[in-house]
């Protein structure tokens, strides 16, 4: 359920020398691209002379809710960051839900969670590094480094086309000459490793619809698993799987014309010789509804 918040309220409430500091951060542009997150907004404040802060604001279970990497002991954590948020979300119309769930109630593994604890003790400088050295070999982990540090644009025509080239030369590599199983399965996983990267990059329609390319390419590869499931090593539902949380996240991300992504779905599923990795469309509520759901399951 979709929730209004009440600016002057959040105002008034954190007081009136954290709005106007709020204000100050608007006025600087400090607030990098609100993103959705757990039911409520996210995004990451860069002021002069002050190292970059991450901050979370919804409407949880008790209530208005901030969560910020800053220090600034303010009443009921009201940060001018988290206030900043807030307006900003307001005034692009920011969709609250009721029930959001801050950063802090996320579930994670309890090797990452201990991990991360450690790593807060760990001097800046020397965690850069250490990141630093595991990204330089990590084109995941590089693309996601320089996204969190908002150093990466949307990908070019040029970079897409090229993203296209290697998806379309991994597939065509994988039933060359006197290929096996193992070939297609290295060439799901090279695909999947592309479209990883392209995804830490600001989404755009572009990059929605390479991955709907890569979407045909796997559907065309993972015929041959299937039909060898009694030799197979991998089962190729679990690359397409990887591929099509991809595409879901993107969706939600782009929030295309569900009437048009509609189609594509459809069209891709339709050609798939056996079973799309696509064809799943309950994952797709979020973007096309309850009644694009239906559309989309008629076809069964």
């Amino acid at each position: 359920m979709a929730v209004r918040i009440d600016v002057d309220a959040v105002r008034a409430a954190a007081g009136a020398s954290v709005a106007e500091a709020a204000d100050k951060l608007l006025a600087g542009g400090a607030l990098a691209q609100i993103q959705p997150a757990g039911g409520g907004a996210s995004s990451v404040a860069r002021a002069d002379a002050q190292p970059p802060y991450e901050v979370w604001v919804g409407v949880t279970a008790d209530g208005f809710t901030v969560e910020c990497d800053c220090a600034e002991s303010v009443p009921d954590g009201l940060c001018s960051h988290g206030v900043a948020l807030t307006m900003a979300a307001l005034r692009e119309d920011f969709a609250w839900s009721s029930s959001a769930t801050p950063p802090s109630g996320v579930p994670l593994d309890p090797q990452v969670r201990h991990l991360a604890e450690v790593a807060s003790g760990v001097p800046a400088r020397r965690l850069a590094l250490l990141v630093a050295e595991h990204a330089a070999t990590d084109r995941r982990l590089a693309a996601r480094l320089l996204a969190y540090a908002d150093r990466a644009g949307p990908s070019s025509d040029a970079e897409l086309d090229a993203v296209r080239e290697t998806l379309d030369g991994a597939a065509a590599g994988a039933v060359s000459g006197r290929w096996q199983l193992h070939d297609i399965v290295q060439a799901g996983r090279c695909m999947i490793e592309e479209l990883a990267v392209l995804a830490e990059r600001p989404p755009t329609d572009g990059a929605l619809l390479v991955v709907e390319h890569a979407a045909r390419l796997w559907d065309s590869l993972a015929v041959h698993l299937h039909d060898a499931y009694a030799v197979r090593d991998t089962d190729p539902a679990e690359i397409g799987d990887e591929l099509r949380a991809i595409h879901v996240q993107l969706c939600e991300d782009v929030q295309p014309d569900p009437d048009e992504l509609i189609g594509r779905l459809l069209d891709i599923v339709a050609a798939a010789d056996g079973l799309s990795c696509l064809d799943a469309p309950e994952d797709y509520l979020p973007v096309v509804g309850r009644t694009g759901v239906t559309v989309l399951a008629r076809r069964h």
